[in-house]
């Protein structure tokens, strides 16, 4: 009984760290889509490089508004 209660807590804990891997990772890229990239993109700017930023924004809303379509079209 010892040995199941055991087991069983050994596999509550890895999905537990599997969990909090996976909403660690969310939380970063969530701050860095809404913080890092914005910043990013207006040091460039201010740098000289609006060439490279215009077209690092480009790619940057095209993969925001299509990234949820392909994903959806290929769950179906």
């Amino acid at each position: 009984m010892v040995t199941l209660f055991a087991i069983g807590i050994l596999i509550f804990a890895w999905k537990l760290a599997r969990l909090a891997i996976r909403a660690a990772w969310g939380i970063t890229k969530g701050v860095l889509y809404v913080i890092g990239i914005p910043i990013l993109l207006i040091g460039m700017f201010a740098a000289g490089l609006a060439t490279l930023a215009v077209v690092l924004l480009v790619f940057a809303l095209l993969a925001a508004f299509l990234w949820p379509l392909l994903k959806g079209a290929s769950g179906t």
